[in-house]
């Protein structure tokens, strides 16, 4: 009768030291993965200038793109709801990066509000009335929705103006006019770009105006002078 042989067979035995080992590795593949995947902050950096150096290879201008530690974050109409209540001064750029203006002067404004010690511009897009095409334009739901957005930015304004040698009477916000320039401070808009583009014959007035009249704001005392 054949015999059957066994074979050795070694239990395999978890040790303190492999398990320091394993976890050791699942942190650092954890940690690469981490590395490797952008922020938001980086995303959003990438698309600004992107569009920026698109433009210039397309157009053969020379407009700057933006550092790293920009003093820009996005903004929707319901966080620049409650952003414009602010005792502080808040400034928006109402812009689109499809318009020559806007790739223009986002790394210029970001100069100036960087010279005046400005932590944040807000960037709040033109996406709703730039998606929409002529046919919803046409709508009660679109002209609902712009009415909606235009109350919010415009409530209470030049509620500061009287008996202020600072502020100054602006115009209504409209929406669908945009790059625009905004300054609000304790929910009143005190500074609206649109107010003098629009009436704008003389050819003195133009954006490198409006942006360091706009963020002198920051500089209260100097308004005074």
């Amino acid at each position: 009768m054949a015999s059957k042989s066994k074979r050795n067979r070694t239990k395999f035995k978890w040790t303190k030291e492999l398990i320091f080992l394993m976890a050791g590795i699942v942190v650092l593949i954890v940690a690469a993965i981490l590395i490797n995947i952008p922020t938001k902050a980086s995303v959003q950096l990438d698309k600004y200038n992107n569009a920026i150096t698109a433009y210039n290879t397309k157009n053969s201008t020379q407009y700057s793109t933006l550092p790293e530690n920009h003093v820009y974050k996005e903004v929707s109409i319901k966080s620049l709801q409650k952003k414009k209540k602010s005792d502080n001064y808040t400034f928006v750029f109402y812009c689109s990066l499809t318009n020559e203006t806007t790739l223009e002067y986002l790394s210029k404004i970001n100069s100036v509000a960087t010279e005046y010690e400005i932590k944040t511009v807000y960037l709040w897009f033109a996406d709703y009335v730039e998606n929409s095409d002529a046919d919803t334009k046409k709508t009660v739901k679109y002209h609902d929705k712009v009415s909606e957005y235009n109350n919010i930015v415009n409530a209470n304004i030049n509620s500061k103006v009287e008996g202020s040698n600072i502020y100054y009477k602006q115009d209504n916000f409209d929406l669908e006019v945009y790059p625009a320039l905004l300054v609000f401070k304790s929910d009143s808009l005190i500074y609206n770009s649109q107010t003098y583009s629009e009436n704008d014959d003389s050819s003195q007035l133009n954006w490198d105006i409006y942006v360091s009249t706009a963020l002198k704001y920051s500089h209260e005392d100097e308004l005074t002078k």
